[in-house]
């Protein structure tokens, strides 16, 4: 069955071309005003913005409650002593870690689609934000100079006031709340599929790094050691640290260290195996109880006068001050909020997807840009720094038994007791304790270098990509390495369109369905010849096809001999000429545009002037619709046009 036919029996082709841009917006604008057309409506789009109101009120207490209980349980033990880490990671004191942890996850509870994502400090985030709050506070004081020195010389400038870290850190957190939220206004939530798995892998560990490498100072006791900016930073930051350990490491400071890099290792790697077998199914929180020993030894033995260990200091107690964000420097948050966009919304989509299709529910991707603006912005009020979903923490959630968003509200009860209460009982905690609790959390990050090994079987550009991104993170900084990773990406998309694969396959005739087949397969005669490109035909790859075509062409006329098989047929005689029919395989052939046009002509025109027939099997509709616009069809008819590739090799079959 040919197109004709085919078009006959079943109706013509529809027109897949896009739709005018006025009728466009305009049906996007009535989309948009539709809601307001009625209260009810208004009411029901609003409802809809705010999930827990569908599902609180089926929420099964009897099956779940427990099970978020639990997991809330184990999720609120875990941010504590992340939440304190991540903070000194982020250039804030540690209580805004508790704020932090709390206060956006609660907020995303209301508006979120996830049941299982763990909203709260994330180290990759924290430590672009930490880079991002230097260069803010930077910039801010260097306008504070010039304005000092313009108010000298008389000029009628403003001071502004003194910006302290976590005012700009709460700032840059709306600034990020913001743009989340106009990607869901704007419908951008399609670019995070531009974020593939080897680049935000090979990005995350390529910033693992910096955060060991920013973590070494309190490891070995610390303090002062200048900081370091700019491209390639982490070289300097590397020396400096190395040059003060010489002469100033505190070595009482080192051995806590050690020894509670080794109580975690021996916790989570040998302890924790063998209570799973005895069939304790509730994670052991090594952390928390980490920090609750070393507090208690290090008050005990007042390190911090005794042996000059640094402590992490007072840590006031009561809910944190409601504070507007500071609109002055708000145009350079967005500048550097940019980074940190992309990652937080990257990780936190691929996660609650992931959770989504393992226990089988829905999660709407641009409800959950809506979700983390409203979080970020919101939770700004409260003097936290940016938050994103963690990868770890949320896989500890799910693991401890967690079943839906109601355990947060377990979660963030715990850590409201820890912020109001057990702040002065946290003050002679070690910071080198703190330390090790960040690196240990970036295991998983450094073991996904073992993703190249099975990156590699399936494809060589997808570990290439996962190398550049983690080579540039480390290399040059974290956000240069991010905009150098998806720009290395990108192009390998290019590339991959530019450089597609082409064969010359045969077709099978004993199934309906289109298969390729080895080139030994069944082809129903020598003087056919079948041509499969595997990409959209486009200007970028025309010269390609062209060329591919051409010679495909030459290499079967030769290894073919269409004359040798004249003199041996059986059904011909030998002075009539054997019909040969050349089949462009179209399956993979998504769209083309005018350049793409161009070449298919082009390689008509040459078959025509070799005495070859043409068909085009599995063309789509759209390609067809765009061939007959080019006027294309007027030299090839839709008889040489086949709704499958078998039917066109059929058809090469009869005649």
């Amino acid at each position: 069955m040919n197109l004709k036919q085919f078009e006959e029996e079943f109706g013509t082709h529809r027109d897949t071309r896009r739709i005018p841009l006025r009728v466009h917006l305009k049906r996007s604008l009535r989309g948009c005003l539709r809601p307001c057309s009625s209260p009810r409506l208004f009411l029901s789009t609003a409802l809809s913005f705010v999930p827990i109101v569908q599902w609180l009120p089926q929420y099964n207490f009897r099956d779940d409650l427990v099970a978020d209980l639990i997991g809330g349980i184990t999720t609120g033990i875990m941010h504590v002593p992340q939440g304190l880490a991540y903070a000194i990671l982020a250039g804030v004191d540690p209580v805004y870690g508790l704020y932090s942890s709390c206060f956006p996850a609660l907020f995303y509870m209301l508006f979120g689609t996830s049941r299982h994502t763990s909203i709260g400090s994330f180290a990759v985030v924290n430590l672009m934000s930490g880079i991002a709050n230097a260069n803010i506070m930077r910039l801010h004081n260097s306008t504070k100079n010039v304005i000092e020195i313009d108010l000298m010389m008389g000029s009628n400038s403003t001071l502004p006031t003194s910006l302290t870290p976590i005012q700009a850190a709460s700032t840059l957190t709306v600034a990020i709340g913001i743009m989340q939220f106009a990607a869901g206004i704007l419908r951008l939530e399609f670019l995070a599929s531009y974020f593939s798995d080897p680049l935000v892998s090979g990005f995350s560990t390529g910033s693992a790094v910096h955060i060991l490498i920013a973590q070494l100072g309190d490891i070995f006791g610390l303090t002062g050691i200048p900081k370091s900016s700019g491209p390639s930073y982490i070289f300097t930051s590397m020396k400096n640290i190395a040059l003060a350990a010489i002469d100033r490491t505190n070595y009482v400071a080192l051995l806590a260290s050690l020894i509670s890099m080794s109580f975690l290792y021996c916790g989570k790697e040998y302890l924790s195996p063998y209570l799973n077998k005895k069939g304790l199914k509730v994670p052991v929180p090594y952390e928390l109880i980490l920090i609750i020993v070393s507090t208690a030894l290090s008050a005990a033995l007042d390190l911090q006068h005794n042996y000059n260990v640094p402590v992490v200091g007072h840590i006031p107690t009561g809910p944190p001050t409601l504070a507007l964000p500071v609109v002055e420097i708000l145009p350079d948050c967005f500048v550097q909020s940019i980074g940190m966009v992309i990652v937080s919304v990257a990780v936190h989509i691929s996660l609650a997807k992931m959770y989504a299709k393992e226990f089988n529910y829905a999660v709407d991707t641009r409800q959950e840009l809506y979700a983390l603006g409203v979080s970020s912005m919101l939770g700004s009020l409260f003097s936290v720094f940016p938050v994103s979903t963690a990868l770890g923490r949320t896989a500890v959630s799910v693991s401890a038994g967690t079943r839906t968003q109601m355990s947060t509200v377990f979660s963030c009860a715990l850590l409201l007791v820890a912020i109001f209460w057990l702040g002065p009982l946290l003050q002679s905690l070690p910071t080198c304790v703190l330390g090790v609790v960040v690196i240990w959390s970036l295991k998983s990050m450094f073991q996904r270098c073992e993703e190249i090994k099975s990156l590699w079987r399936v494809s060589r550009t997808d570990p290439l990509v996962w190398i550049v991104s983690c080579t540039a993170t480390v290399v040059i900084d974290v956000m240069e390495g991010l905009a150098i990773s998806i720009l290395f990406a990108l192009l390998t998309v290019i590339f991959r369109s530019q450089w597609p694969k082409w064969e010359r396959v045969l077709g099978t005739m004993s199934s309906e369905s289109d298969k390729s087949m080895p080139e030994e397969a069944y082809l129903p005669r020598p003087s056919v010849c079948v041509f499969r490109f595997d990409a959209p035909l486009i200007f970028t790859n025309v010269e390609r096809f062209v060329n591919k075509v051409k010679k495909t062409i030459d290499e079967w006329e030769r290894d073919f001999e269409i004359r040798e098989e004249c003199r041996t047929s059986n059904q011909l005689q030998a002075d009539d000429p054997i019909p040969r029919y050349f089949i462009i395989d179209c399956s993979a052939i998504a769209y083309v545009d005018y350049m793409g046009v161009k070449a298919i002509s082009e390689s008509l025109s040459d078959l025509k002037k070799r005495g070859i027939t043409v068909h085009l099997a599995a063309v789509k509709p759209a390609v067809v619709v765009v061939l007959k616009a080019q006027g294309l069809l007027d030299n090839l008819s839709k008889e040489h046009i086949f709704p499958t590739l078998h039917d066109s090799l059929s058809f090469a079959d009869m005649n």
